[in-house]
């Protein structure tokens, strides 16, 4: 009869080999994945400049577990999956996300920071106007002017700011839309 020590140890080495293995491969976050069979995106939103905008888009779409990000030939790619980041394979200069990565940057990427994850800055932006509002904030630290409820994705977040007279740039970040003057 076996002792009661060693029946719960082997209960215990039960329960971390069946909790760790479904949880183990999905926080993948700001990482190239390492899936190796291709996956097609639920969507491909434009006009994404950040990892938070893209990941933004991914909690307004039904079904979307993970997303892929970054700078490819002067182009932002923000691509949407229903599966989790560790099942998509691999892109140049796109890492991966799961929607539950609670730190997701907010930086513009360039050529030389292709995915965005390397520096720690906000999405300054420069030029914008009433006339034509830019996705980012005026200036590093400005406080919103506005954070109107019931905008449920980024195009309804600049629309808000073009019926805002005093908004010039407008931020829509894990389902909160900022308009800033």
């Amino acid at each position: 009869m076996p002792s009661f020590t060693s029946t719960i140890f082997a209960i215990t080495a039960v329960l971390s080999v069946a909790s760790a293995s479904p949880l183990a491969v999905r926080d993948i976050c700001g990482a190239a994945p390492t899936g190796t069979v291709a996956q097609t995106p639920l969507a491909e939103p434009s006009g994404i400049t950040t990892a938070a905008l893209c990941k933004a888009q991914c909690t307004a779409q039904s079904g979307c577990e993970s997303f892929l990000f970054g700078f490819v030939n002067n182009v932002y790619i923000c691509k949407l999956f229903s599966v989790p980041s560790s099942a998509l394979p691999p892109v140049t200069n796109l890492v991966a996300y799961d929607i539950t990565c609670p730190n997701v940057p907010s930086v513009v990427p360039t050529e030389s920071n292709p995915t965005g994850v390397k520096q720690k800055r906000q999405n300054i932006v420069t030029g914008a106007t009433h006339a034509s509002p830019k996705n980012g904030i005026p200036a590093a630290g400005q406080a919103p002017l506005a954070t109107p409820g019931n905008i449920g994705s980024l195009d309804d977040c600049l629309a808000a700011c073009r019926g805002n007279p005093a908004c010039i740039s407008y931020t829509f970040i894990s389902g909160v839309c900022s308009l800033f003057a």
